[in-house]
């Protein structure tokens, strides 16, 4: 009878480990841009490299430790934003964006910009996230302030 007691709590707390990381990999995953807001932080290589990331790439990071790129804006597209969006470093329709904190580190250098939507070629209404990282390819650590 103990045995079995013993057995089924064991049983029961391995069912709960394997919930808690199903859980915890599910909140890291982002499957859209239109998930994020301004100020999350994300991790994906394609930032240290550089490169343009897209949405696989991407999964959440805790900002108060470090991270490969934070959101600065996140734009809901118009026509005309939708027409000169071109997946590349930096990409001009998050540049004329920024708040004005986010652009004084951009102009410094301090930090590339990169637009990243759910498809290659957005329509108006899309969501695009801005994202800025390192230009020097290390990781962020805190939040983006400006100098």
């Amino acid at each position: 009878m103990r045995r079995a007691v013993f057995v089924a709590v064991a049983v029961a707390l391995a069912a709960v480990a394997v919930a808690v990381v199903v859980v915890v990999r599910h909140q890291s995953a982002i499957s859209s841009v239109a998930d994020l807001h301004r100020g999350d932080c994300v991790d994906g290589a394609p930032f240290l490299r550089g490169e343009q990331p897209v949405v696989d790439d991407l999964s959440r990071a805790d900002c108060d430790g470090s991270h490969d790129a934070e959101v600065l804006v996140v734009l809901h597209l118009d026509a005309k934003q939708a027409a000169a969006y071109r997946p590349v470093i930096p990409d001009e329709v998050c540049l004329d964006a920024l708040p004005n904190e986010a652009g004084a580190a951009v102009s410094d250098e301090r930090l590339l910009v990169a637009g990243v939507a759910d498809a290659a070629e957005p329509d108006r209404g899309d969501t695009l996230a801005c994202f800025g990282f390192a230009a020097d390819g290390t990781r962020l650590d805190g939040r983006v302030k400006p100098r």
